[in-house]
């Protein structure tokens, strides 16, 4: 199947849904019999992890694991999933919020920990989709949008510009996007020849793609702030659209300073951050323009849209990371049926 159909049918179909109220403050008082969870398991088939939630009846939810969960097994298993037994399912927003305060559990606050309760709560929304037969975004809010315009791309670095700007051209000729996200520096660091195939690659889309085309640039935190602007405003002048991680992740007040000096271009960055508190930092100070968060990684879906609401609040874009073209992007279409402020290609 293709991926546009793919997305184009999830959006309308994918399983999952919920008791709750509004999807920004329920959890008590949610209506119906309760859902009482009796195991939460990281399970193995073949290759693949997931995570299934059974309750006392035995019906069952269950998510697709990503990458990181591999090696999470100690903190998924010791912290996170004995909290939600013999808890009822439809209070998981909650559930999703106490699960931190739980003995202490916020002092292994970070990607690691909201990852496991990412899962979880995946797996729970689609425990109760099933019960009501009903899909996830019917219930998490007012439905936005059933189609989103895709970006083509590429995670490579160790081509050459020529190459890698020829296998992006092949792959907007195959798919029929209109975007493309390209990676700039070296990944953490940089580099004179990472540097100077970063500067080659925007050139040589410009000159050989269609005017119209929309770019995206990843830098994955390469640049110190003198470098991050100077890399800003060439990508400025090239008419790219998104500066995404200029400077480190973790060092928010250089990838303001890069975003204040930059007057075109959108900033974009939260990928890996897991608190509000940070993304409420990034939309009322400027430190972003366009806020990213996981859904796996910050903890699930009613903590993404809460950050999705930030944006709505105080005027920024909302563009999650949703790297996955499998079972692992179903939460994210739900997400964005339903979330305010989305921006751009995804």
């Amino acid at each position: 199947m293709h991926r546009r159909t793919f997305i184009q049918q999830t959006l309308t179909t994918a399983a999952g849904a919920a008791l709750l109220p509004h999807w920004l403050y329920a959890a008590a008082g949610a209506k119906g019999d309760a859902v009482i969870i009796k195991t939460v398991q990281l399970l193995q088939w073949r290759k693949h992890l997931f995570v299934v939630v059974t309750d006392a009846d035995g019906r069952k939810g269950m998510t697709l694991c990503n990458q990181r969960m591999e090696y999470l097994s100690g903190i998924f298993n010791g912290l996170v999933a004995p909290f939600f037994v013999d808890k009822d399912a439809r209070h998981i927003t909650q559930l999703v919020d106490d699960v931190y305060k739980e003995e202490r559990n916020y002092k292994l606050s970070g990607m690691p920990f909201w990852n496991c309760v990412g899962h979880v709560e995946v797996a729970v929304w689609d425990l109760l989709g099933k019960i009501q037969n009903k899909s996830v975004h019917q219930l998490l809010g007012k439905q936005f949008r059933t189609q989103l315009p895709m970006y083509l791309s590429s995670l490579t670095r160790d081509n050459a510009a020529e190459a890698e700007v020829e296998k992006l051209l092949a792959g907007l000729q195959a798919t029929g996007c209109t975007a493309v996200k390209i990676k700039v520096g070296g990944r953490m660091e940089t580099s004179s020849s990472a540097q100077k195939r970063s500067y080659d690659i925007v050139k040589l889309l410009r000159s050989k793609a269609p005017s119209s085309l929309t770019i995206y640039a990843d830098a994955n935190s390469s640049f110190d702030v003198k470098e991050g602007i100077a890399m800003g405003k060439f990508l400025e002048a090239q008419g790219v659209d998104i500066f995404e991680e200029p400077c480190p992740w973790e060092d928010f007040e250089s990838n303001r300073k890069v975003n204040e000096a930059l007057k075109k271009i959108k900033i974009a960055g939260g990928e890996q951050d897991t608190s509000f508190f940070r993304f409420s930092w990034y939309a009322h100070s400027n430190g972003l323009d366009v806020l990213q968060p996981d859904t796996f990684y910050n903890g699930g879906i009613i903590r993404t849209l809460r950050v999705a609401d930030l944006c709505r609040q105080h005027k920024k874009f909302f563009a999650p990371h949703s790297p996955k073209a499998d079972a692992l992007e179903a939460p994210f279409l739900h997400l964005m049926a339903v979330a305010p402020a989305v921006y751009g290609f995804q």
